[in-house]
């Protein structure tokens, strides 16, 4: 058995300013992951963040005439 670090469970940020530092950078490697993901493998990718504490709402669409309406008609 192999010694490595200890599980800490996530839990949320206490100090805001610390928080939206941690938002912003995961949100931009969300985006990045996303970005990856539609180019390297070929996918149509729609994501949406929404930020209630700054009531702001960021969207990606991988292609610009991606309609969101027919995937759910798929589904």
């Amino acid at each position: 058995m192999t010694k490595g670090k200890k599980f800490n469970p996530i839990k949320k940020i206490a100090h805001r300013r610390k928080r939206t530092v941690v938002k912003n950078k995961r949100r931009n490697g969300l985006l990045k992951k996303a970005v990856e993901l539609s180019l390297l493998c070929e996918q149509q990718i729609y994501l949406v963040v929404y930020d209630p504490e700054q009531d702001r709402m960021i969207q990606f669409m991988s292609e610009p005439g991606f309609d969101i309406e027919k995937v759910y008609q798929k589904l």
